[in-house]
């Protein structure tokens, strides 16, 4: 049966097709490492880190705290960060789908601006200065669907065409870490109305465990 270009199952795939476009040809996966991809029970540790270069590994191995502080003190830029986090979201989603929103074009941008403000003020933005977050896809930013898993909310504010409304909003939590220094660099998976336990939703699918690939991921939280 052929199926509308209308049909729930026809936005879903538009939807899945927009976000794979946003990956930067540069990080996109030859099909042999999909294929070896699938054949990980753990796909953490190694066999990611095999895909990154010496500095990003070790950008990437930073906890938070560290990662701040290397900013601050100049060791690393916004920019290398950033950069370092989204290539990791890139090639995490071609591997294990725990994307509903790629933002990086947002976050490179936001990116350059911090690093233009700590080289005109020598000092940081704020105490979250350069650090990359991703966020749940229940977090409205401007420019970007919110679905939280619904097909009927892509494209649009919570259900509403409303021009007006469509992409035109960012969260409190968004304005409060932008106001910090945050890089918002994606959005990650959840079920639909993140009532459950499991991450599996009509959009994209299912989401898996990382580290154990004939499990579960969980839910809400699955992307994360």
């Amino acid at each position: 049966m052929q199926l509308s270009h209308n049909s729930w199952q026809a936005m879903a795939r538009a939807k899945v097709a927009e976000i794979h476009s946003k990956i930067p040809k540069e990080w996109v996966l030859p099909d042999t490492d999909l294929a070896q991809a699938k054949k990980q029970r753990n796909l953490t540790g190694p066999f990611m880190k095999q895909f990154l270069d010496d500095e990003e590994q070790m950008i990437i191995d930073h906890d938070s705290g560290d990662l701040v502080e290397s900013i601050k003190q100049g060791t690393y830029s916004a920019v290398v960060v950033t950069r370092a986090y989204c290539k990791m979201a890139a090639l995490a989603q071609q591997v294990n789908n725990c994307l509903h929103e790629i933002m990086f074009d947002f976050a490179m941008q936001t990116a350059e601006d911090l690093d233009h403000y700590y080289k005109s003020h020598g000092t940081v933005k704020g105490p979250l200065h350069g650090l990359p977050v991703s966020l749940k896809d229940q977090f409205h930013v401007k420019g970007y669907d919110t679905t939280m898993g619904y097909v009927g909310w892509i494209g649009t504010y919570e259900g509403s065409r409303d021009p007006a409304k469509v992409h035109q909003t960012n969260s409190q939590v968004v304005r409060e870490l932008l106001s910090l220094g945050a890089v918002l660099y994606c959005k990650t998976s959840l079920p639909q109305t993140l009532l459950l336990g499991e991450m599996v939703n009509n959009i994209i699918g299912t989401t898996l465990n990382p580290v154990n690939q004939l499990l579960s991921c969980g839910g809400s939280s699955g992307g994360k």
